[in-house]
């Protein structure tokens, strides 16, 4: 533990949605009521684990969920974890217009803050979905009154990320403004010219323990790593649809080791909530994007 206290400590985040709102299956939002809700129950796991290790984390809740599951909220804050915005129904920034955005903004940053009577001025878009084509959002952020913003993959996929963007925190230049909205990128390693996202999801679901560990070490050298899982991903029993191979493996893969794996990884390293990382230094670059 004493070790502990002199390493450098990283932001653990957890996007709250089910196993049936990802990009992975893509339902309609009309359809979700159609299938087995389990965020409760797989929520629950995360909480007793960080309870466990004796570690607060930043919560990024859908509107949605907030919505129907109002005492899960409530449960989150009074366990003292850090509540955020992740939208109302987890569609992408990229396939909404912008006042689109904006209402689905709104209402999710409304009903969280109605539900937990505390003020939400973080976000997180779903799928990592602000990219070149979508900086307008940031301006919306910034005008409905967030601080924050954990949006942007410093790399690139086919459903989102802007390759050229820091690896580090950041105040985004849009437009020829620097808006007062710090960006907060998840965790990537860089070895050359190669980038190697490895800090929530399916990558550290399926990256060998001692590769994560070694990507952690040496970014600490420099800077705080911020992580990112989800609910369903500690819940083996959530129903096995049939779906494509690939989907199989994004989707359902080591779903039975992650929450020990998880656990080893708190308690290993010093985790907290985005809000006291950001807190402990005051001044961060400013980067331009176009």
């Amino acid at each position: 533990m004493e070790k502990a206290k002199l390493m450098m400590k990283n932001a653990l985040t957890i996007d709250v949605e089910d196993w049936y709102m990802t990009q992975d299956f893509n339902f309609p939002f009309s359809t979700w009521g159609n299938y087995e809700d389990r965020v409760e129950y797989s929520t629950a796991l995360f909480l007793d684990t960080l309870e466990k290790t004796n570690t607060k984390a930043t919560f990024f809740v859908l509107g949605c969920v907030a919505e129907k599951h109002p005492a899960l909220i409530r449960t989150i804050t009074s366990r003292g974890h850090e509540l955020a915005c992740h939208g109302y129904s987890h569609r992408m920034v990229s396939r909404m217009s912008k006042d689109e955005f904006r209402e689905d903004l709104v209402k999710s940053k409304h009903l969280l803050e109605d539900i937990s009577g505390t003020g939400i001025d973080m976000f997180r878009s779903p799928t990592w979905s602000i990219n070149e084509n979508t900086l307008w959002a940031l301006e919306i952020l910034e005008e409905e009154g967030f601080l924050y913003d954990s949006s942007i993959q410093p790399f690139k996929t086919p459903l989102s990320g802007i390759s050229h963007t820091p690896l580090h925190f950041f105040y985004p230049k849009v437009n020829g403004k620097i808006l007062k909205l710090l960006e907060l990128p998840p965790g990537i390693a860089q070895i050359g010219p190669l980038k190697f996202p490895f800090a929530g999801g399916l990558y550290f679901r399926v990256i060998p323990n001692f590769i994560v560990e070694f990507f952690i070490k040496n970014i600490n050298k420099e800077r705080p790593v911020i992580t990112y899982f989800h609910p369903w991903e500690v819940d083996p029993g959530q129903p096995r649809l049939q779906v494509s191979s690939l989907i199989r493996i994004t989707h359902y893969i080591n779903l039975k080791k992650n929450l020990d794996k998880i656990e080893q990884f708190l308690q290993q390293f010093p985790f907290a909530p985005i809000g006291e990382i950001v807190r402990e230094e005051k001044k961060y670059p400013v980067f331009e994007i176009s």
